[in-house]
């Protein structure tokens, strides 16, 4: 029983991945602002190297994802341990969205497409390799929460 229920759950899911949910953001259609504004803000995090290492690759980062699609990332070594081999780094681009996940493409700097997911509590997160030291890392990053401002009446 437990191996039939393993498979429906496997075939619905190829299923789910396999429609058209894709949404590209910035190519200027009216449909690719509701994925860039359900990501839009500053987002804050980090990136840690996976694995036991001598010497840690750790930063601090911020994310700035625009209602236009396009994005800024900023991230500077973590003031954290001794052994820090992480460089300062800043790149921006295009973020392509699809379901909970978006793609961040870099302008044509050294970080390659990174792909971030969202969790059950909105945080995004991903795997990739941090090109300045050839690391992998893995990526956290947590919403700005928004300040609304009412108007005095």
């Amino acid at each position: 029983m437990g191996a039939l229920i393993s498979i429906v759950a496997l075939l619905v899911l190829l299923a789910g991945c396999a429609g058209p949910s894709s949404r590209i953001g910035g190519s200027g259609g009216a449909s690719a602002l509701p994925g860039a504004r359900e990501f839009s803000g500053t987002w804050h995090g980090s990136y840690w190297q996976l694995g036991m290492v001598y010497y840690d690759d750790d930063a601090d980062c911020t994310l700035r994802i625009k209602e236009d699609a396009t994005f800024a990332a900023t991230c500077t070594r973590s003031p954290v341990g001794t052994n820090n081999i992480a460089k300062s780094s800043k790149w921006s681009g295009r973020v392509v969205t699809k379901g909970n996940r978006i793609v961040l493409q870099d302008n044509g700097g050294p970080w390659p497409s990174i792909v971030l997911a969202r969790s059950g509590n909105g945080t995004l997160y991903g795997v990739t390799l941090d090109p300045l030291v050839g690391a992998t890392i893995e990526m956290n990053f947590e919403r700005e929460p928004t300040h609304l401002i009412k108007a005095a009446p």
